[in-house]
């Protein structure tokens, strides 16, 4: 075991599930197309929550959102979403609550996804719902502390690394997908290195060297 993994286990505070029970037994993978990148003003136009069990997605919870503000051109320009898109699709607090059951305690995953949970839980809060207490993996940081030498880890040059097709870019499902698929081919890769636990991967991603 290297010494920065005896360390993050050493910090664990509690021990969590383990790696392989996280392969075998699931997670969710969740992706946002919003109305723009501020977190803290801007609103979900799709989302999708796509269950991962022994590796492979299942059904989950794939649906456009009605954002209740226009949807900026250059915003449309990445996900091709407009207005007229989204016109007859349900509103955000609906959305909120119909994925509540999904989410549950399960841990989540995503590239980027503290983007993503910083969103979906500022609508919870608006809806009157607790901010997520989920464990959240960040396929993104998860890459960079395992290979500091690569030079992008946004989606597509992280996928490519690691042998993951990228399927539906920039719509909330595919994305989704992607994300868990790459965590899937992350984690032998991650155990290799000598993590066992989830609260491990959480230490190394808040230390990933990314800005």
């Amino acid at each position: 075991m290297t010494v920065w993994a005896r360390l993050g286990r050493w910090l664990s505070a509690h021990h969590g599930p383990a790696l392989g029970t996280l392969a075998a037994e699931g997670f969710l993978a969740i992706d946002l197309e919003t109305t723009g990148l501020d977190a803290r003003s801007d609103s979900i136009v799709s989302i999708a929550a796509i269950p991962f069990v022994r590796g492979e997605p299942g059904p989950g919870y794939v649906t456009l959102v009605h954002p209740g503000r226009p949807i900026p051109p250059s915003a449309s320009a990445v996900h091709g979403l407009t207005d007229a898109t989204v016109a007859d699709a349900p509103a955000v607090d609906r959305v909120v609550r119909e994925i509540e059951p999904l989410l549950d305690h399960r841990i989540i995953v995503g590239h980027g996804v503290h983007f993503d949970l910083a969103i979906l839980n500022r609508e919870r809060r608006a809806c009157g719902l607790s901010p997520l207490g989920n464990h959240a993996l960040d396929t993104q940081r998860l890459a960079a502390s395992l290979r500091p030498g690569w030079l992008e880890y946004s989606l597509e040059p992280v996928a490519t690394h690691l042998g993951v097709e990228v399927a539906g870019r920039h719509t909330a499902e595919g994305d989704a997908v992607t994300a868990g698929r790459m965590l899937v081919r992350l984690l032998p890769l991650l155990e290799a290195r000598g993590f066992r636990t989830v609260p491990e991967l959480l230490w190394a991603q808040r230390r990933a060297p990314l800005g």
